[in-house]
C-alpha cells in the first residue's frame, strides 16, 4: 500500500502511525513537511518551501488566509511531481490545520482520504473570549477567528474520514459533520511514561535534587501563556509557597507564546516575563524552577518525582502533558473546564477546581500534598488505569490502522 501522510511539522500527531506503517516492508510511506527534512525511519520525508512570498498589502483580514493558501499551492506542485513520477497514495493521511490540503483532490481525487480535524474555532462557548481578562470583541478579531476554519471546511467536503483525539474536540465541529468524525486519540507511551518509585533528578544551576516522594509540584505546557491557565497558576503560588515551607516547584515548557497572542505591553516579551513582574519577588527562586522546554527522558523524570501534578486549560484542546502526568504516577489538580472532564472524574482519578478560582486551586493542591498515602495511592492507580485502558498508545495505533485498511480496502 501507498500511504502519503501531509503534516506541517511531520511527524506531529502522526509519529506512532507512521512509525506502525513503515514497519511494514509493503508499504511505501511518503511524507510531506514544511521546512527543513527529518530523518524518519523508512519514510520518504519531502520538505516544502513556499512558491510566492506573501503580498505585501494584502488585507488584514486574509493574511492568515493567504499564508495557508501558499501552504497549498506549494504542496499541490510536490504532489503533482510525485503523481508525475509514478507515485499515487492509495491513502493520505493528513493535517487540515495549515491549509496544506486545500488543492489536494485536484492531483489525488480516487484516494482514500483520512484527515486529522483538530478544533473547530467559534466566538462563543470554547477559547475564545473564555477570559474576560483578555477579552476582545473587535470585528477585525471576529473575521479572522471566522477565517480560520476555512481549510477545515473545504477539507470536510472532501474527506472520507476524519479523526479526532477527543470527543470534546468533535463537538466544536458543526453537528452535521460530527458523524463522520471518529474520535481517536494518538495515544501515550504508557510503558515510557510510568512511575518509578526510585526517580531521581538534580537542577544543575540550583544545586537541588528532587527525589520520588519528595514535595514537588510541577506544571508543564508546551507554551507558558493564558490559554494555558499560566497566569492564573503563577498568581496562586506566593500563597501556595507560604503554606508549604517545604514545597519544590518545577514549571516545564517555552516562555514565548504560541497558541494565543503575546502580551499586549509590549515591555514585556513573554507571559513569564509578566507574571514575575507581578509575583516574582514573593517567590523564593531556590524553590522555583523554570527548565525551559526538555528533552523527553528529563520532563518524564519531573514528572515521576511529581507529588501533584498542576493542569490548566481554557476550553481548548486537552494537553499531552495531562495523560502523561497521568500515567506517570502524579496526583493531578486541573480546572473543571470541558475538555479536563473528559479525562478527570473529580475525587476518583484527580481533582479539579474552579480555572478561575485560585484560592480553591491552592486549597484543593494542599489537601492533595497532605493525603494519606494509601488514599493518593488510590486517586494515582485510577489515574494510571485510566491511561492504560483508554489511552495507551499501542492499542490505539491498532485501531487507526484498522481504520485505514477498512476505508482503503
Amino acid at each position: 500500500m501507498k500511504i502519503l501522510f501531509i503534516h506541517q511539522n511531520f511527524p506531529g500527531q502522526f509519529g506512532g502511525i507512521a512509525k506502525k506503517l513503515a514497519a511494514n516492508k509493503k508499504n511505501e510511506v511518503v511524507a510531506l513537511r514544511f521546512g527543513k527534512t527529518v530523518d524518519f525511519e523508512r519514510v520518504r520525508v519531502i520538505p516544502y518551501g513556499l512558491i510566492h512570498k506573501p503580498a505585501d498589502h494584502t488585507h488584514d483580514f486574509l493574511r492568515e488566509t493567504e499564508a495557508k493558501v501558499l501552504r497549498a499551492e506549494s504542496v499541490a506542485a510536490i504532489a503533482t511531481a510525485l503523481h508525475l513520477d509514478g507515485f499515487d497514495p492509495d491513502v493520505i493521511i493528513s493535517h487540515s490545520g495549515w491549509g496544506e490540503v486545500m488543492f489536494i483532490r485536484e492531483i489525488w481525487p480516487e484516494a482514500t482520504w483520512i484527515n486529522y480535524f483538530e478544533y473547530f474555532y467559534q466566538p462563543t462557548g470554547q477559547d475564545f473570549n473564555f477570559d474576560p481578562e483578555f477579552e476582545d470583541n473587535r470585528l477585525s478579531t471576529l473575521a479572522k477567528l471566522k477565517l480560520k476554519n476555512l481549510p477545515n471546511l473545504l477539507a470536510m467536503q472532501e474527506v472520507d474520514l476524519g479523526i479526532t483525539p477527543t470527543v470534546w474536540q468533535r463537538n466544536t465541529y458543526p453537528s452535521w459533520f460530527r458523524k463522520k468524525i471518529e474520535v481517536l486519540h494518538e495515544g501515550v507511551d504508557t510503558k515510557m511514561f510510568a512511575p518509578d518509585k526510585k526517580q531521581s533528578i538534580s537542577i544543575a544551576n540550583k544545586g537541588v535534587t528532587l527525589n520520588a516522594g519528595d514535595e514537588v509540584l510541577t506544571f508543564a505546557a508546551r507554551y507558558l501563556e493564558p490559554v494555558r491557565g499560566f497566569h492564573i497558576f503563577m498568581r496562586a503560588l506566593p500563597e501556595l509557597l507560604k503554606r508549604r515551607p517545604n514545597l519544590q516547584v518545577v514549571i516545564m515548557g517555552n516562555p514565548a507564546a504560541g497558541y494565543g497572542s503575546p502580551p499586549v505591553d509590549a515591555q514585556f516579551p513573554t507571559y513569564k516575563d509578566q507574571l514575575l513582574e507581578q509575583v516574582g519577588k514573593h517567590l523564593d527562586p531556590k524553590r522555583v524552577h523554570f527548565t525551559g522546554k526538555l528533552p523527553t527522558e528529563e520532563y518524564r523524570a519531573f514528572l515521576q518525582v511529581s507529588k501533584v501534578h498542576v493542569y490548566l486549560t481554557t476550553p481548548f484542546l486537552i494537553s499531552w502533558s495531562l495523560l502523561e502526568a497521568m500515567a506517570s504516577g502524579a496526583l493531578v489538580v486541573a480546572s473543571n473546564t470541558p475538555p479536563v472532564k473528559e479525562v478527570i472524574k473529580d475525587k476518583v482519578n484527580g481533582f479539579l477546581f474552579d480555572f478561575f478560582n485560585t484560592s480553591q486551586m491552592v486549597t484543593t493542591i494542599e489537601k492533595a500534598l497532605s493525603m494519606k498515602k494509601a488514599e493518593a495511592d488510590r486517586v494515582r492507580q485510577a489515574a494510571r488505569k485510566k491511561m492504560t485502558s483508554e489511552y495507551d498508545r499501542g492499542v490505539l495505533l491498532r485501531e487507526f490502522e484498522e481504520y485505514i485498511e477498512a476505508y482503503a480496502g
